[in-house]
């Protein structure tokens, strides 16, 4: 079977999203260090940053970031080519394409701003940093409306990731509803942490 066949794009776009999203929940759980105040969260991102795979693990990141995208735009395309504009479903069922693209360039842009930032940041003093960063408001309004952004893909993206296994999404809907819910207030409580600090 060729690399160029659907089943096996996209299973490895699947893949490609379930490193993401481990990497979401190992993201949130090392942000979480901020509750229990600076030393803790310094020393953290410190080992974090010294370790050797530090710079592997962003590499795999990018690649894969770049392969998902790629795929989901190029599969896209395919998929209109073949149907014809007018035969187009709306997507996911309930919300207009425009809008789900939308969303995801949406989170596309903000994965992008948040590294661009983090590597503009002063190391020494992440937590001074993130204070500073969520004093001002637009940084606080644009870091929500990602954590609801990235909670919406992942809603729609878990759910096909367990179609794409074999497994029935609509049995683990509810499972998915709280996975999603629970990574948004752990986001939401830093922010919310930081801005009564």
């Amino acid at each position: 079977m060729s690399f160029t066949n659907t089943i096996i794009r996209k299973k490895l776009m699947s893949f490609a999203g379930l490193v993401w999203f481990a990497y979401i929940v190992f993201h949130l759980l090392s942000l979480l260090n901020f509750h229990f105040g600076k030393d803790v969260f310094n020393n953290f991102y410190t080992w974090l940053n010294e370790l050797a795979v530090y710079h592997l693990m962003v590499l795999i990141l990018m690649v894969t970031l770049v392969f998902h995208v790629f795929t989901a735009v190029s599969r896209q395309i395919s998929n209109n080519k073949s149907k014809g504009i007018g035969n187009i479903n709306t997507y996911p069922k309930t919300i207009p394409r425009v809008v789900a693209w939308s969303g995801a360039s949406a989170l596309l842009a903000f994965i992008v701003f948040h590294f661009v930032q983090m590597q503009l940041l002063n190391k020494t003093d992440l937590y001074q940093q993130m204070l500073d960063i969520f004093a001002q408001p637009i940084l606080l309004i644009i870091y929500t409306l990602g954590a609801l952004t990235l909670s919406v893909h992942l809603h729609h993206s878990l759910s096909n990731i367990l179609q794409t296994l074999g497994i029935s999404s609509k049995q683990y809907h509810l499972l998915v509803m709280l996975i999603v819910f629970g990574l948004f207030i752990g986001f939401i409580s830093i922010l919310v942490s930081i801005i009564y600090a």
